[in-house]
């Protein structure tokens, strides 16, 4: 499992490009709703730039955090196997609404979210 030199490198990999706040809150967004849009990732973090969260999604499909999927014109993200496989969905799952804001424009939103991502204790 971990012994392997390659998989222990494509873990600790995958564990950087988690390593800023904005990845953190795309995953939990991801993984509350499995597969989500680019309009859905920008009404859950309103205060985020459009580019900005572009190269993020970028940079963690390259890192093989996320798969993207094209529907007609829209593009959708989900988890990736690598990232399956290595639990992250499950973390994510186990651990608090890291979507937190404190304006009323993401209220729904972070309700919705607390329905299905248990609190963090």
């Amino acid at each position: 499992m971990l012994s392997d030199q390659s998989t222990a490198n494509q873990l600790a990999d995958m564990l950087k490009a988690m390593g800023h706040p904005l990845r953190i809150q795309i995953m939990a967004i991801i993984i509350a709703e499995q597969f989500v849009s680019i309009p859905t990732l920008q009404q859950g973090l309103p205060d985020t730039d459009p580019f900005f969260l572009y190269r993020n999604l970028r940079y963690m499909e390259k890192k093989m955090l996320l798969r993207k999927r094209r529907k007609g014109r829209e593009i959708y993200y989900g988890l990736s196997e690598m990232a399956i496989a290595a639990g992250f969905d499950l973390f994510f799952r186990n651990r608090t609404d890291v979507v937190v804001r404190n304006d009323e424009q993401t209220a729904s939103f972070r309700q919705n979210l607390k329905g299905q991502i248990p609190a963090f204790s």
